[in-house]
């Protein structure tokens, strides 16, 4: 079984999430059609933990099938008591899928979930227990519908085409056996049964005739049992003895059959009111029962690994074929600089391809936060909705899987200090339920994610006050600073406006880890407040992280690769230009004063040099910006980003590096950590002097 654990993990957490989404939406109203999806996703993933032999996590799904049966046949109603036994359930599920290995841990935890599904089932059967006799007969109905033919007579179905074959395999001194299947009543998922017994068939011998078809018993079109006609030289009592050891296998017989029992017409008459089948390719097709009759599928599930190490190899490529191009610029050969052209135009259109399969809906973070806003609401005694919209907008896999913390963090503030309490919103005049909006969209070649409440908006001066308090700024510093800073200052390590620690909030480390995540990612984090109305988080992404296109400039004897997400604009500025406030090199680029620093200085490889003209590049990280001196710009590339390793990965300042088309290595830079490293300050307040 253990070929069918990753595709069981894949599907079972598919489930989980269908599970939790339709509780949601059945809490605020119960639809028939969430009811049902609900109903499937448990039924599906009881059958799937079932046949994988994971007795707790198939016992747990059984009983909560049970509780959304009664809950459809109307014995019980839906309530938040209801809704968080079900979550209770759900969250138990999701913890023994997480740790297939360790089952057993949780056995106390398992039986004690099942008592309380079975008490809350209990309760309206002992008061309904005349009606409990007829709740079988409902639930069959509801069952996937079953078309039995009326006998499995493979005489009557087999056609010319497989009569040769017949023929064939006894002249080669192979024998022809019939093999009959029956499956207990009741049995979980049958397609996988009549599956798995295909699969034990096909090691002895070769399939010839299903009956029901193939198709047939992969849509679960038939009743309990089914027919095989097998050429093999195969043992029948080891191969009746490896059916029988599947489970919910009733019976099964393996009788051999003799040439002279086969119809003699060429197509024998329809059986049940069906047409025979009767080409050469419908036979063919149930030769081949590997994939017995199942439907193409418009994707495939590729390990990530494969995935990364195919990116590794486009990113290999394209750094050869900069150099190629490089060396073929020295050349006059027409028809070597046209194969050149031709080269960069399929390897970009490749690059494009590959780094398409790496993009993913962020639709898989935001399905896991309105559980999460519900659970938080119920804590804090708080009436919450959340409206997510943009949740198609696809974003590089790196990035949708590190980015799921800082919107957690933000969301739980968004709970706790950004919205109001009912009361206190009613005497606003708003109305009593308080929204959160996270929203998601493209912009240029950036993701830009937005989480926003109707809150009470931030108070700037509160926040300069509690900085104080807590000796983040001093009292110089919070007389300079604008309103605008102050917001900024929620993500300094430590700071917390909560008088009390809870398990939400108060620590002062959550706005931190939100500021270092996105960082982290190449993102920026930009606040917005409407005192009164609420405030908003707007977080930008870049849309990949494997290969990026970067500004290549010259500092001293060494090049640098600055994301070009990372810059507002280059330009040339003469020395008359650059001014001097409180020992700080600052320029004035319409209307707005910049600092200005000597990158060779902030990297610690040299000092400012006087030039007769500086070319600067002005980086902006959220809303700060500077000015950065270079020697000389030369121009943007397609860098393939590279770790530099464990020894020199935390160097502030340097996201990793690249190599070259002449094979020169040459470093990225982080911008956002150059400027927070201490050897380069932004200096605003040094500006508003």
């Amino acid at each position: 079984m253990e070929e069918y654990r990753d595709l069981f993990l894949a599907e079972a957490q598919e489930y989980l999430q269908d599970m939790t989404s339709s509780l949601l939406s059945m809490e605020k109203n119960t639809d028939d059609e969430q009811l049902t999806e609900m109903f499937r996703a448990a039924h599906s993933l009881k059958g799937m933990a079932g046949t994988m032999g994971y007795g707790l996590i198939a016992d747990v799904t059984h009983e909560m099938e049970s509780l959304l049966d009664q809950l459809r046949t109307g014995k019980v109603t839906i309530d938040t008591g209801f809704v968080n036994m079900l979550f209770e359930a759900v969250d138990l599920v999701q913890l023994l899928v997480e740790n297939l290995d360790r089952q057993d841990d949780f056995h106390s935890e398992a039986v004690a979930v099942l008592e309380k599904l079975r008490d809350w089932q209990a309760r309206p059967l002992q008061e309904k227990s005349a009606a409990s006799a007829d709740a079988s007969p409902k639930q069959d109905r509801r069952l996937p519908e079953e078309k039995t033919p009326a006998q499995l007579d493979w005489k009557s179905a087999i056609n010319e085409f497989e009569k040769e074959l017949l023929k064939d395999a006894l002249s080669k001194g192979e024998r022809i056996y019939h093999v009959y299947v029956r499956l207990l009543h009741g049995s979980l998922l049958k397609s996988v049964r009549s599956y798995m017994v295909l699969r034990a068939v096909e090691k002895q011998g070769e399939v010839i005739k299903s009956v029901p078809s193939l198709q047939a018993l992969d849509e679960e079109n038939f009743g309990w049992e089914f027919s095989l006609l097998v050429t093999g030289s195969l043992e029948p009592g080891a191969l009746k003895k490896s059916i029988e050891n599947i489970a919910e296998i009733e019976s099964a017989s393996v009788t051999p059959v003799e040439l002279d029992s086969l119809p003699e017409s060429r197509v024998a008459e329809p059986y049940s009111g069906k047409k025979p089948e009767k080409t050469a390719t419908s036979s063919l097709e149930t030769q081949t029962p590997s994939l017995p009759g199942r439907r193409v599928e418009k994707t495939v599930r590729v390990e990530t690994a494969k995935l990364d190490g195919l990116v590794n190899l486009v990113g290999e490529l394209i750094i050869n074929r900069t150099r190629v191009i490089d060396l073929g610029k020295e050349t006059d050969d027409e028809q070597l600089v046209t194969s050149l052209e031709q080269l960069q135009r399929i390897t970009t259109e490749l690059q494009s391809a590959v780094m398409t399969l790496r993009m993913v809906p962020i639709k898989q973070v935001f399905d896991r936060f309105p559980r999460m806003i519900r659970d938080l609401s119920l804590e804090k005694n708080k009436e919450v909705e959340l409206l997510i919209s943009g949740e198609e907008t696809e974003l590089d896999r790196t990035i949708v899987n590190q980015m799921g913390d800082p919107l957690v963090h933000l969301l739980r503030n968004a709970v706790d200090h950004g919205l109001e309490d009912a009361e206190e919103r009613i005497k606003k005049g708003k109305n009593p339920v308080g929204k959160i909006f996270l929203e998601a969209h493209h912009e240029g070649s950036h993701v830009v994610v937005s989480v926003r409440d109707d809150g009470r908006g931030m108070d700037p001066q509160a926040i300069k006050e509690r900085a104080l308090m807590k000796k983040i700024i001093s009292e110089q510093e919070a007389e300079k600073m604008s309103d605008e800073e102050a917001l900024h200052l929620i993500f300094r390590g430590g700071f917390s406006t909560s008088e009390k620690i809870t398990d939400v909030s108060g620590r002062g480390v959550g706005m931190d880890v939100v500021k270092t995540s996105i960082e982290a990612l190449n993102g920026t984090v930009e606040i917005k407040n409407y005192p009164g109305k609420g405030s908003r988080f707007t977080l930008r992404f870049p849309l990949t992280l494997a290969i990026i296109r970067a500004l290549m400039v010259k500092c001293g004897k060494e090049i640098y690769a600055i994301p070009i997400e990372a810059i507002r604009e280059n330009l040339f500025v003469e020395p008359q230009e650059i001014k001097t406030i409180r020992q700080g090199k600052v320029i004035t680029l319409r209307e707005e004063v910049l600092p200005l620093y000597s990158l060779q200085e902030s990297l610690g490889m040299g000092s400012f040099q006087e030039q007769e003209i500086y070319s600067v590049v002005i980086i902006q990280t959220g809303e700060e910006r500077a000015g950065f001196i270079v020697d000389d710009l030369l121009g943007q590339q397609e860098v393939v980003i590279k770790s530099l390793g464990n020894y020199v990965n935390d160097i502030k300042g340097i996201a990793g590096a690249t190599v070259l088309g002449d094979g020169r290595v040459t470093l990225i830079l982080d911008v956002a950590s150059l400027l927070d490293d201490g050897r380069v300050n932004l200096g605003k307040k040094s500006v508003n002097c």
